[in-house]
């Protein structure tokens, strides 16, 4: 639940306690992600500061949430992660899908829902994907099964088509791994059975065509969605005063690994590892493991806010939901730091709405919400 409490008015004052909301409706629960914001944000701040038509940008769009709504309000809509599968789970999310393209799905899981059956009475003899630590952390039937299932997608010649049913299989990778959760990182036996992949496929992809389907119906041809696996510290390929909105989320630096806990995902989907767990921002990697300095966020943040500065056009408006966080047992006030370099960057500061991380933090470790950590909404004017 976010409940934000007011600590600096001027006119910028929104209302964000969005109470018991459902939070997954149309394509907005596509596939596991965490620490996602709830979609009445981005629909709230559209609705109260957007005009139809307008550009949004979202330079750490995760799951697509954001972009996602803009579609539904009307927006245009760019999106930028280093993390190839946001990027694709972004662009599935917010792409609505033709009658042909939704007939063409229904076909494929059909042609599925035979191969398990055939599999059933007589497993066949196959090559096997050959991905780093696959025998560590995946059980031969189960990669039997997705191997099966990816060589098939790979020969449809649809490309939204083929995004979709690749964000199905993502979906279950972790689950028929031996990987613990998308939260945690450790090996356990899951004594997955033989065709139980085939019948999560099956069962998550009809869920998610389902959704889809009603999306696509509330989208207007008009309009445009792009996105882009890129670093959101240079985003040189957008040009100056392009969009007229921001509405983003960075990472809560040293909290989470994204690379991390979608490695065997990307690895399944040919995706790049290396380019996200070397320039992921903010990461436990950074900061836990390579012990860098806190510093370093301060530096890695204000090129992400000059990027933002660039693009955004004159008197456009940025929200930005960023936490607290602690780096060598220091507390990082996020609010100050920016409030420190933001002058230095040209944005006027609106407002800044707070609450207690620990009110609505419940995808991490319970102790990352402790130590009075606070969640901010920054609203910076151009």
């Amino acid at each position: 639940m976010w409940k934000f409490r007011q600590i600096e008015t001027m006119n910028y004052n929104i209302n964000f306690n969005f109470g018991n909301s459902d939070t997954m409706y149309l394509t907005h629960s596509l596939h596991p992600y965490p620490a996602k914001f709830p979609p009445q944000l981005p629909h709230t701040i559209l609705k109260q500061f957007a005009q139809k038509n307008a550009t949004v940008l979202d330079p750490f769009c995760g799951s697509g949430t954001t972009l996602v709504e803009a579609r539904l309000f009307g927006c245009n809509a760019i999106g930028v992660d280093v993390n190839g599968l946001s990027s694709l789970l972004s662009k599935v999310k917010a792409t609505p899908l033709s009658e042909r393209e939704l007939t063409q799905i229904k076909l494929f899981l059909n042609i599925i829902a035979c191969e398990d059956l055939q599999w059933k009475m007589k497993r066949p003899t196959i090559e096997v994907k050959k991905i780093e630590g696959l025998e560590h952390w995946f059980q031969m039937n189960v990669a039997e099964e997705l191997t099966h299932i990816l060589n098939l997608i790979t020969k449809l010649d649809n490309e939204n088509v083929k995004d979709f049913l690749k964000i199905v299989l993502s979906s279950i990778i972790v689950r028929v791994s031996n990987q613990d959760s998308d939260t945690r990182f450790a090996a356990k036996n899951k004594n997955v059975p033989d065709n139980f992949t085939f019948g999560l496929f099956l069962t998550r992809a009809n869920e998610y065509l389902t959704r889809i389907a009603e999306y696509s119906k509330k989208i207007n041809a008009d309009g445009y969605l792009k996105l882009l696996n890129a670093d959101s510290r240079n985003l040189s390929m957008l040009n100056n005063e392009s969009v007229d909105i921001i509405i983003t989320s960075p990472p809560y630096a040293n909290t989470y690994d994204y690379y991390l806990y979608h490695k065997f995902r990307k690895r399944w989907l040919d995706l790049d590892v290396q380019y996200a767990q070397y320039n992921e921002i903010g990461s436990r990697r950074e900061y836990s493991s390579l012990k860098k300095p806190a510093a370093q966020w301060t530096v890695d943040l204000k090129k992400c806010f000059s990027e933002m500065y660039r693009l955004i056009k004159k008197d456009g408006l940025a929200f930005i939901v960023i936490g607290d966080s602690v780096i060598k047992k220091e507390h990082i006030k996020i609010d100050k730091v920016i409030k420190d370099f933001i002058p230095e960057i040209g944005f006027e500061i609106c407002n800044i709405i707070s609450s207690d991380l620990s009110e609505h933090s419940r995808i991490f470790n319970p102790t990352f919400a402790q130590k009075n950590k606070k969640e901010h909404l920054i609203i910076l004017k151009k």
